[in-house]
Order: C-alpha cells, then structure tokens, then sequence
C-alpha cells in the first residue's frame, strides 16, 4: 500500500460551503495533506489529522477569500504528514505559506560541497602534479588496507578509479565505497608506491 491512500482533487469551494456534512462522511476525519488554489494556482499547502475540520476552518480565517478550490489526499499513516507537508512546501513554495515546516531530513549541501572540494582537488593533482607520470603511464596501482582487509585499486590517467570492475569517478569516491562513510579524503586513504618501491599516501605520488 502506498503512502497515500485516497485523494479528492479540484474541488470547488461552494463544494466545502454547501455539502460539508457528505464530506465528512466520505473521509471520516481522516488525516493528510491538503492543498488550496486560487485558479489553476496553488495558493496554500498544508497538513492536518483531521482534512475535514482544517478545510472548514479555512472558510473563516486569514485564508479566506484567497482560494476557490482545494484538493485532499489521505494518507496511511498520521507520522507521514510532516515529511510530506515539509517536501512539498519546500518545492513548490505556495505564497499563502508564511513559514517553510521544518522536516527531519539532513541537508546535503555541506557534504556536497566538501566532496566538490575534493574532488577539484584530486583533479588538480592529475592535470598539474603527475604531467609526466600521466603520458609515461596509463595507470597507476592503488592499495589500502581497511579493517583489516587489503583492497586493490587502478588510478586511470583520466582521474577514473577502477575498484573491483567498477568504476569511480574519483579516489575519494572509490574510498567511500569501501568504507561505507560520507567523506572520504581519496589522495589520503589511498596508497600507492613511489619510484623508491615505498608505500607512501597517493598525494605524494600525485603532487
């Protein structure tokens, strides 16, 4: 069964005002998200455990007069309504909306940046700090043991990691596949060895 159970879409609001009772008996207070609309333009979005009752209240308050339809959907489970209630008005940002809900979902944007970060670094390393190395070798043999297990990887002179016939776009990429973590500094974790034939972190290959 899907999150959302039952819907009633465009619904004009003489509707609500004039045959609210059969409404009631169709949902039965049952809970959801709701949407208002002035037109064919979303106005307000919100939720509520009891679709009916909030409807009716906004015949009344600050909202009233500024829409003409409304849509409902009922979902399976009342612990549902506050992630949808939070993505939806996070998306479609409705003007009627003075407040943005607050949802439970971790924001990415740091880690997203932090991985960007890195993975210019990585690049940096490969255009600028291996010239030579990259037109006298096409690869270079990566190693690492994690948790007490040795894993063995290829840098391709396009900055791709070949791991276990996959292939990442970056060593930090390929790390946190291994270790299963968010972040992952790849030129750190990684080893590789150095014309001496010593294990040495790939940054010191690289730079």
């Amino acid at each position: 069964m899907g999150i959302i159970t039952k819907k009633l879409q465009n619904i004009g609001i003489s509707a609500l005002e004039n045959y609210s009772f059969l409404l009631t008996e169709l949902i039965a207070g049952q809970p959801g998200i709701y949407a208002l609309y002035k037109g064919d333009e979303l106005y307000y979005l919100g939720k509520a455990v009891n679709l009916k009752r909030r409807l009716s209240q906004h015949l009344k308050d600050r909202h009233y007069k500024k829409w003409d339809k409304f849509s409902l959907f009922i979902v399976n489970n009342e612990k549902h309504i506050d992630d949808l209630e939070s993505l939806l008005v996070t998306v479609c940002e409705p003007k009627g909306n003075r407040q943005h809900p607050r949802g439970k979902a971790v924001n990415l944007e740091n880690d997203f940046k932090k991985r960007i970060d890195t993975y210019r670094q990585e690049q940096d390393a490969l255009l600028f700090g291996r010239k030579q190395v990259a037109h006298s070798r096409k690869t270079i043999p990566l190693q690492v043991i994690y948790k007490n297990k040795k894993y063995t990887a290829k840098l391709l002179s396009n900055g791709n990691v070949v791991l276990n016939k996959h292939v990442f776009s970056s060593p930090s990429a390929a790390g946190r596949f291994i270790t299963g973590k968010t972040s992952n500094n790849g030129l750190q974790f990684w080893k590789a060895k150095d014309k001496k034939g010593n294990i040495v972190p790939l940054k010191k290959i690289l730079y």
